[in-house]
C-alpha cells in the first residue's frame, strides 16, 4: 500500500510541475484564447438565431396549419350531419321539445328559451354519458352522437401524432377532445386554460404559450367557420427545440472534448520541452559512440569524441584534412540548408526529427582505412522556435558491420549458386537462355530446368515473396521441394497439388504464398502442359502470334487444396515461349512508368526472329537502357525457350 502511495504522490508531484511551468500555461491560455473561446462564441450566436427562428417559423406555421384543421373539422361534421338521412343509416335521436331535451340532456341549460342552433352537449343514454351534437330545426331538435370527431381529432392528417386537438363549445365549459386518458373529453384545466382564447366576433386564430405539469406547450386556438364551436391545438414546445438541444448537447460535448484535448495537448507539448532542456546534459554522456554538439553558428557546444575505447574523432581523416574540421564545415552547410527551407516547401518539426545520414571511408594515422556513419540531427532550445537551435552529430564506427554483411552475402550468394541452374544443358527439340538480376547479391526468384527422362522435360519459375538472404534462404527451399515432387509424380495436376501441399506445410509467414510456373514438354506425344500457380509471367509465340495465358490456379500456399487446371498445346517448331518474374515487368524510368506492357511486347515482337541467345543480351541491355540508372524494384527472372 505505502508504495502506491510513494507511486502517485511522484506522479501528481510531476503533474503539478508541469501545469505550473511557464511553458504549459503559455500554451494552454494561448489554445484556449484562439480555438474555444472563439468557437464557444460562434456556436453560441448561431444556436441563438436557431432558436429565434425556429419559434417564429413555428408560430406561423401553427397559425396556418390550425385554419386548415378547421376546415377539414368543420366539414367533417356537416358531412356527417347532412348525409345521415340520405344513407339511410339514422343514429341521431330527434326531441320534440326543450322538456325532452333537458330530461335527456340534464346539464343543458338554454339561454332564454332559444338554444343556440349547434351546440356540443353531455347526454344520458342507457345510463351512459356520452357527447353529443345538438341541432335545433324549429320547435325540434336532434341529437347525433359525436364519437366520429373522437377518431379524426386522435389521426388527423394535418397534425403530429404528439400533438392534441379538443373542440370547446362557445361557453367554454365542455368538450370533446383527442385524448384517449381523458375517454375523449377535455380536462377542466384545459377549459381554464382554453378559455381567454374563445371568440365571438372574429375568426382571426390565436396563439399563446400555456403550462401544464411543468412543461410548456402552445395553444392555438380558432372559431369554426358558421358554427358556434372552436378548435384548439397544443403542441408541445419541446418539440420545436428539440433539434436546438441536440444542436447545443452536440456542441457543448465538442467543446468539452476541445478543452480536454486542449489541456493533454499543453501538458505533452510541455512535458517534452521539459525533457529537451534536460536531455541536452544528458545526451552525450549516454550516447556509446562520437557526438558533437554545435550551435547554430557550427561552434561546438558540448561533445564526445570517442568513436571506440581507443579511437578517437581526432584520430582520423577525410580528404586529407582532420575529420572534425570537415564536419564543421557540413554542419554550417546543414543548418544553412534547414534554415533557407521555406514553411511552403518544407514544415520544420521542432522535436528533433530533421535528419541526415551519410556514411564515408576514413583514414586513420597510421593508414587503416574505417567506414563510418554519420548522422545530422537539427535540435530546438525552445519548442516553439522557428529556427533550429544547432545540430547534434553522432558518429559511428560501422565497419565491422558492414564487412559482416558482406560475408554473409557472399555466403548467402555463393550458397544460392549451388542451388540454381549455372549450365545450360542441350535437351532434344530444345534451345533456351535464362537472365538472372538479383535486386542485391541474392533473391528469392528460384528457375530451374530437370530432364524428368523418357523424354520429358519440365522448365520451371517461381517467386518467393521478399528479397535478400531470407528469401534466398526460402528459394533453396523450395527448389528441394520441386525436385523431391517431380521425381515422384509425372501427372502436371499432381505436381501442383504437392507443391501446394507442401508449401502450405513447411513455408513459414510471410512467405507462405509463391506464384510458381512450370512447363512440361512431352516429346513422346508432342504436348506441352501449362501448369500456372497465380505467375504473372508468361508469353507464347506462335504462328499466329504472341499468346498471354491465364493464372489458371491460386498461388501455393494461398489455399489448401484446390482443383488444378493445366492447359496442353502441341509443340510445334518455331515456337517461343518467354517466361518471367513480376520483377521484369515492374522496371521504370525516371517518369514511373513501366516497361510492361507496350515496351515489353514490342520488343519481343522486334526479336521474334532473332536467335534466343541474342535476345537474351538485347534484354539486358533494354532493362538498362529503359530504367534510366534507376533502382530495379525487384528480382528479375526471365527464361526463353525455342523450339527447335
Amino acid at each position: 500500500m505505502a508504495s502506491y502511495l510513494e507511486k502517485f504522490q511522484y506522479l501528481l508531484s510531476n503533474f503539478l510541475f508541469v501545469v505550473r511551468s511557464k511553458s504549459f500555461l503559455k500554451l494552454f491560455f494561448s489554445l484556449f484564447l484562439f480555438l474555444i473561446l472563439p468557437y464557444s462564441l460562434i456556436v453560441g450566436r448561431m444556436i441563438y438565431r436557431e432558436y429565434r427562428d425556429a419559434l417564429d417559423w413555428n408560430q406561423r406555421f401553427q397559425l396556418v396549419r390550425i385554419q386548415l384543421l378547421a376546415i377539414d373539422i368543420e366539414n367533417q361534421i356537416r358531412e356527417t350531419l347532412e348525409t345521415e338521412v340520405p344513407n339511410g343509416k339514422q343514429t341521431s335521436i330527434y326531441l320534440r321539445n326543450i322538456s325532452d331535451l333537458q330530461s335527456f340532456c340534464p346539464n343543458f341549460s338554454p339561454q332564454n328559451d332559444h338554444p343556440l342552433p349547434f351546440q356540443i352537449l353531455q347526454c344520458n343514454q342507457d345510463e351512459n354519458l356520452r357527447s353529443y351534437f345538438l341541432v335545433s330545426e324549429g320547435n325540434r331538435f336532434r341529437l347525433h352522437p359525436s364519437s366520429f370527431l373522437e377518431d379524426a381529432l386522435l389521426l388527423s392528417s394535418f397534425s403530429d401524432p404528439n400533438e392534441g386537438l379538443f373542440l370547446l363549445n362557445q361557453a367554454g365549459d365542455y368538450g370533446i377532445s383527442g385524448f384517449i386518458e381523458d375517454q375523449f373529453l377535455v380536462s377542466e384545466e384545459w377549459k381554464e386554460k382554453a378559455k381567454p382564447s374563445l371568440q365571438r366576433n372574429s375568426n382571426v386564430p390565436t396563439l399563446k404559450q400555456v403550462e401544464k405539469q411543468g412543461l410548456n406547450y402552445f395553444l392555438v386556438g380558432i372559431p369554426l367557420y358558421g358554427l358556434p364551436v372552436h378548435l384548439f391545438v397544443v403542441s408541445p414546445i419541446h418539440l420545436v427545440l428539440q433539434p436546438i438541444l441536440d444542436s447545443l448537447q452536440a456542441n457543448l460535448t465538442t467543446l468539452v472534448l476541445l478543452l480536454m484535448f486542449t489541456f493533454f495537448i499543453s501538458i505533452l507539448i510541455s512535458i517534452r520541452e521539459i525533457e529537451s532542456k534536460q536531455k541536452l546534459t544528458l545526451i552525450l554522456n549516454e550516447f556509446p559512440h562520437a557526438a558533437i554538439l554545435y550551435d547554430s553558428t557550427g561552434e561546438v557546444i558540448l561533445e564526445n569524441p570517442k568513436i571506440e575505447p581507443k579511437l578517437s574523432l581526432t584520430d582520423v581523416y577525410l580528404y586529407q584534412e582532420p575529420l572534425k574540421t570537415w564536419l564543421k564545415k557540413e554542419v554550417i552547410l546543414f543548418l544553412k540548408e534547414i534554415k533557407g527551407q521555406t514553411n511552403s516547401d518544407h514544415k520544420l518539426n521542432p522535436t528533433g526529427q530533421n535528419v541526415k545520414k551519410d556514411e564515408f571511408e576514413v583514414f586513420t594515422e597510421n593508414g587503416e582505412v574505417l567506414l563510418l556513419e554519420i548522422i545530422y540531427q537539427i535540435w530546438y532550445f525552445e519548442a516553439k522556435n522557428k529556427y533550429a537551435s544547432g545540430a547534434l552529430l553522432l558518429v559511428q564506427n560501422v565497419t565491422k558491420k558492414r564487412l559482416e554483411f558482406e560475408r554473409e552475402m557472399d555466403y548467402a550468394k555463393d550458397l544460392q549458386k549451388k542451388y540454381l541452374p549455372n549450365q545450360i544443358q542441350l535437351f532434344p527439340r530444345f534451345d533456351y537462355e535464362i537472365l538472372y538480376r538479383p535486386l542485391i547479391q541474392v533473391g528469392g526468384d528460384y528457375y530451374d530446368y530437370i530432364d524428368l527422362g523418357n523424354n520429358r522435360t519440365i522448365f520451371a519459375i517461381g517467386d518467393v515473396i521478399g528479397h535478400g538472404v531470407k528469401a534466398a534462404m526460402m528459394m533453396t527451399v523450395l527448389k528441394v521441394l520441386f525436385h523431391q515432387i517431380t521425381r515422384t509424380e509425372t501427372s502436371p495436376e499432381m505436381i501442383l497439388l504437392k507443391m501446394n501441399e507442401g508449401i502450405t506445410r513447411h513455408f513459414p509467414d510471410p512467405y507462405a504464398f509463391v506464384p510458381f510456373l512450370f512447363l512440361l514438354f512431352d516429346l513422346n506425344q508432342n504436348y506441352v502442359y501449362y501448369g500456372n500457380a497465380g505467375h504473372p509471367g508468361m508469353v507464347h509465340f506462335t504462328k499466329t502470334g504472341p499468346h498471354c495465358y491465364e493464372k489458371l490456379n491460386p498461388m501455393f500456399g494461398m489455399l489448401p487444396k484446390f482443383e488444378p487446371k493445366v492447359l496442353q498445346f502441341p509443340i510445334q517448331t518455331g515456337d517461343r515461349f518467354h517466361l518471367f518474374t513480376d520483377g521484369l515487368k515492374d522496371v521504370e524510368n525516371s517518369k514511373k512508368e513501366k516497361i510492361w506492357e507496350t515496351e515489353l511486347m514490342t520488343f519481343f515482337e522486334q526479336m521474334k526472329d532473332n536467335h534466343i541467345s541474342l535476345v537474351k543480351q538485347e534484354l539486358d541491355f533494354k532493362i538498362r537502357s529503359f530504367s534510366e540508372g534507376k533502382d530495379l524494384l525487384d528480382d528479375i527472372t526471365w527464361i526463353g525457350i525455342d523450339i527447335i
